[in-house]
């Protein structure tokens, strides 16, 4: 998979025009179909699209909450984040309250009813 993502990030850096750049994506996806690749695309998809994000020195960030956030609340978690920044939303009911939020798969901030129960009872 890797090699797709390589491949597929340095032919598109090679192009400049929305023509050139939509060439590309159509070619690539010829290519997966016929190697038999295309029933990997969303995962290769998912691959090119965080390249892509770490390329331009974004991070990848997951919002988890309880329930879904209102627009305001969405709004305001997001204005903490660069524009070049892939924030996604999540509902998780395991959190019963708050959110956490995970950064590039490694730092967290938990915020949780959870997390708050499990500091007091420790």
């Amino acid at each position: 998979m890797n090699n797709y993502v390589e491949a597929f990030t340095e032919a598109l850096a090679e192009v400049s025009g929305t023509a050139e750049k939509d060439k590309v994506i159509s070619n690539f996806s010829k290519l997966l179909r016929r190697t038999g690749d295309i029933k990997s695309g969303a995962k290769i998809a998912a691959a090119i699209h965080k390249k892509m994000v770490n390329n331009e020195n974004g991070k990848w960030v997951n919002i988890e909450s309880a329930r879904q956030l209102s627009d305001s609340k969405s709004r305001s978690l997001k204005s903490k984040f660069s524009k070049k920044d892939n924030i996604t939303f999540n509902i998780n009911p395991e959190l019963v309250a708050g959110v956490r939020i995970l950064v590039n798969g490694e730092e967290e901030l938990d915020n949780t009813l959870n997390q708050k129960l499990n500091r007091l009872f420790r």
